[in-house]
């Protein structure tokens, strides 16, 4: 099952970093609804590092605040 599946409310992205072509690009998981954070995947290619921001009880906060249409 998706992420998007379980957390259907939730806006986030996919970024693909690579700071040089000797470097290994790197998947990071960007949470819209809370500007400026970036997650490494892990452990391996999992996403549970993010799943436990997902699960965050600020993060939900901010989600449940965007649906009603309010911003505090």
């Amino acid at each position: 099952m998706s992420l998007q599946a379980i957390y259907p409310d939730d806006k986030f992205g996919v970024i693909l970093r690579k700071a040089s072509p000797e470097v290994t690009p790197e998947l990071r998981m960007k949470c819209l609804d809370c500007p400026g954070k970036l997650y490494y995947l892990g452990p391996g290619n999992s996403l549970s590092n993010y799943e436990v921001h997902l699960r965050n009880r600020q993060h939900r906060f901010r989600v449940s605040s965007r649906i009603k249409g309010t911003t505090s």
